[in-house]
């Protein structure tokens, strides 16, 4: 049965911590920018889905050590805001990011996070260091386009506990596909045809999380009802291929300027529903996947 997306605790949630921010944040700043922007929009259409169902998975404990590889910095600051007596420790590849979020922590006074340029195919902390491992919408852009996920998910692996845990989230489609951009991506430089991400259908998923030495503890789908605001099938689905996109982007933000305020939580939460099961149009998976010692048998993965 499918479940409706509510993001409304994350919209109101992220909406006072930018607004707290601004107020102290300097103009100058491209933090304060960040916030504003965050104050119109707090969250991002497929973020509703994948923030709700990512906190829902997430049990932390006030002992606990946390690696946050570069996940939204907005959900990132809501979840130690939320935990605050719970140690993050949040990775970035790109100075602006880490930049950015550390000003907006501070001025936030929320000091249970630390900040760390590291890259998640080479971590730098000690095997067996974390508790659990947290990424939103991150591994699928690890570099490069094949093998890349691999190296990551190793290295996470190789620095959570015994039995440690990892919650993220990937696109998940109804057959597997490679986006490239023309331009700079992230880290890498100006080029054509730069790797962008990857979506994964759900024999791919399986088996990079088998192969990874990891155990599917929880799973939740993110499909896509049909209708004519249906977000993801205009930029990423069938859509995107029709011409109509631009229009249909366009009307939005027609409509937002008349009210003043975001539609995309709305729209969110009228076209995305959680599922137990892969359906059409399936655009997401959140999992929390559990590491597993060697020896154990690989027969036992996703069962």
């Amino acid at each position: 049965m499918n479940s409706p997306i509510n993001p409304i605790q994350f919209v109101t949630s992220i909406k006072k911590l930018a607004s707290e921010a601004a107020e102290s944040l300097a103009p100058s700043s491209p933090a304060y920018k960040e916030a504003l922007g965050r104050i119109i929009r707090p969250v991002d259409y497929m973020r509703c889905a994948e923030f709700v169902l990512a906190f829902e998975q997430v049990s932390l404990e006030p002992s606990m050590r946390v690696l946050d590889i570069g996940s939204p910095q907005w959900f990132s600051l809501h979840l130690a805001h939320s935990y605050p007596k719970t140690q993050f420790y949040y990775v970035n590849i790109l100075d602006r990011e880490l930049d950015q979020t550390r000003e907006i922590a501070e001025c936030l006074d929320i000091d249970n996070i630390s900040y760390h340029k590291q890259d998640v195919r080479s971590l730098e902390f000690d095997s067996h260091y974390f508790d659990k491992a947290i990424s939103i919408s991150v591994l699928e852009h690890v570099a490069p386009d094949i093998g890349g996920d691999i190296l990551a998910l190793n290295e996470i692996r190789r620095v959570l506990i015994s039995r440690g845990e990892l919650i993220f989230s990937v696109p998940l489609k109804t057959a597997p596909n490679r986006v490239y951009q023309d331009g700079a991506v992230y880290e890498r430089g100006e080029k054509e045809h730069n790797f962008f991400a990857r979506e994964y259908d759900l024999e791919q998923f399986q088996n990079l999380v088998r192969d990874t030495g990891f155990l599917i503890k929880e799973k939740s789908f993110i499909i896509e009802q049909p209708g004519l605001f249906a977000l993801d099938y205009w930029l990423w689905g069938p859509g995107k291929n029709m011409g109509y996109n631009y229009l249909m982007m366009k009307l939005i933000k027609v409509i937002e300027r008349i009210l003043r305020a975001s539609v995309e939580d709305k729209l969110a939460a009228l076209y995305l529903k959680s599922s137990p099961e892969v359906q059409y149009r399936v655009v997401n998976v959140v999992a929390t996947i559990k590491k597993l010692e060697h020896g154990v048998e690989s027969s036992v993965v996703n069962r």
